[in-house]
């Protein structure tokens, strides 16, 4: 990535179209897990959290990912549209995103083997099955043993995603986004780690990829005024998976169906390769969204957008990105969580006073993977922006804190924010504490 002046990030700034989407940046925030989704408070704390984000200046939010079915949950903490009043929350949040200016895509989920099954039961109080390509377990299945998907509901799988995108479109949603990356059901069908069908839907690589295809040709058909996106992995970087020449084969079949962009991920869950911890230099992935692009651009469809992705935390990597031409917008998604004001404070040139993710996952991956609720390191308020709102004071005052270790830090500039004049008094000549201490630790 080139170097890119603090003061410019033109081409980052700069208004794109998303199919029928008009957007006022080519910034993105990429889906993530939160929880939210099924609180049952009516949407508020959703439409809380997606709320700052758009108000942030954010061009498009992709939602976490949304369950198609009963048995597509990853966890008992997803969402299905049609179930315990999931339409109406989901409407509540959409609402929030447009008074915000923003645009919004549901990302539709199946979690196939991926789904932490155990004890969880569909609306009707039945055990939830899992399904997959194959009765192929993962590591962390906790002793559930998937079924494989007869061809009747394989078809039937691929209704439900078309389901799902016209439940979205009722909602009010701009667009979906299709989950066809990092080892989820529609990825597990295109790696011949997962699947070992030898039928329509499986044998080698022109059948495995069938899936992705009629997925994506049944939501396009279900929601033909939307926005429809497909994120899919670069690479699975698992050894034996799917090659580069089978992902770019895919992406060259998926064009002619009528996909506005290309979201371009990285890796499976299971993978051995780091892809999204602090020690992962950022951009790291690009190359592999390039490679995408590339094969668009050559394509007889090079209109549609491509959308680079993972370890990007600085708005200058991605204007470095952008200015490259190779694609056509960045999507960040921790990020959004350590600072829901990421773009405008960049936009403004105070990349001083960003609040930077440091990739450390503790509050964010660690704690959606086990159904704990989600927020960020280095900012507590992100999934709980209700509980813990950032009211301006009536009454100013003269604030001093003693100690600029990590809580110091955190009170003074909370103080701040709500129009306090403070001070911060710390004895030695550095800022930090025991976290300046913890910093000096190798890795």
């Amino acid at each position: 990535m080139s170097s890119v002046a603090v003061s410019d990030l033109a081409v980052l700034s700069s208004p794109w179209a998303l199919g029928p989407l008009h957007l006022r940046n080519r910034v993105v925030m990429g889906s993530m897990h939160t929880g939210l989704e099924v609180l049952d408070d009516g949407g508020a704390a959703m439409a809380a959290f997606y709320r700052e984000r758009a108000a942030g200046g954010v061009g498009c939010i992709v939602t976490g990912g949304i369950a198609v079915s009963d048995e597509a949950r990853g966890g008992p903490d997803f969402a299905v549209f049609g179930v315990g009043g999931a339409d109406e929350r989901f409407r509540v949040a959409v609402d929030a995103v447009h008074d915000e200016g923003g645009a919004v895509l549901a990302q539709l989920f199946h979690a196939g083997r991926y789904a932490l099954a155990n004890g969880m039961v569909d609306r009707h109080g039945r055990p939830q099955r899992v399904v997959a390509p194959s009765a192929l377990p993962w590591a962390a299945a906790r002793g559930v043993q998937p079924v494989a998907l007869t061809d009747a509901e394989v078809r039937h799988t691929i209704e439900d995603f078309a389901a799902a995108a016209r439940s979205a479109a009722a909602i009010g949603f701009d667009g979906v986004e299709i989950m066809a990356s990092e080892g989820y059901l529609v990825n597990q069908f295109q790696s011949p780690l997962t699947n070992l069908r030898d039928d329509e839907w499986g044998g080698d690589a022109v059948r495995r990829r069938r899936f992705a295809i009629e997925v994506v040709r049944a939501v396009r058909a279900a929601v033909p005024d939307l926005a429809v996106t497909i994120r899919l992995s670069g690479a699975d970087l698992m050894p034996g998976s799917t090659t580069d020449d089978e992902v770019d084969a895919l992406v060259h079949d998926l064009l002619p169906l009528g996909l506005d962009a290309v979201s371009v991920g990285i890796g499976w869950h299971e993978s051995r390769t780091p892809t999204v911890q602090a020690s992962v230099p950022h951009g790291a992935w690009l190359a592999y969204a390039e490679r995408i692009a590339g094969v668009v651009r050559r394509s007889a469809h090079p209109d549609v957008q491509v959308i680079a992705s993972n370890r990007m935390t600085d708005l200058r990597d991605g204007e470095a990105v952008l200015r490259d031409g190779q694609v056509d917008a960045v999507a960040l998604a921790r990020p959004f969580l350590a600072d829901p004001d990421i773009v405008r404070r960049s936009l403004d040139g105070r990349f001083d006073l960003v609040n930077t993710c440091i990739g450390c996952n503790q509050a964010c991956l660690d704690r959606s993977i086990v159904g704990q609720p989600v927020s960020c390191l280095v900012n507590p308020r992100a999934g709980r922006e209700l509980a813990l709102p950032l009211r301006p004071t009536t009454e100013p005052k003269r604030v001093d804190v003693v100690g600029g270790g990590p809580a110091g830090l955190a009170a003074a500039v909370d103080a701040a924010r709500r129009g306090h004049a403070v001070t911060l008094w710390e004895a030695s000549d550095t800022l930090g504490g025991q976290f300046a201490l913890a910093a000096a630790v190798p890795g």
